[in-house]
């Protein structure tokens, strides 16, 4: 059985900002995305060929992040030493 999306119109509420929530709602559910996936058929060879690039872009994200997480952990490492450095009295 499909859930239906139920949408009570609160007091004083227009009809735009009732439709406003409505979509969002949609989005939400990922209605709206299922409706245009199913609207055209689409080939099993374009199918993989969008999974791919899909799963190329997840995989592009990742090493961005990676690559993120570890310049901030450099530059934070490299932030302590200096201000360790700065902090003892050099030896001479």
């Amino acid at each position: 059985m499909r859930n239906l999306i139920r949408l009570e119109l609160k007091p004083n509420e227009s009809l735009d900002k009732a439709l406003r929530r409505f979509k969002k709602i949609c989005d939400h559910e990922g209605l709206t995305r299922d409706m245009r996936k199913h609207s055209y058929y689409e080939k099993p060879s374009e199918k993989n060929k969008r999974k791919d690039r899909e799963r190329e872009k997840e995989r592009a994200k990742a090493i961005r992040v990676a690559e993120k997480k570890k310049n901030k952990a450099r530059k934070a490492r490299a932030k302590s030493l200096k201000k360790l450095a700065s902090s003892s009295p050099e030896r001479r």
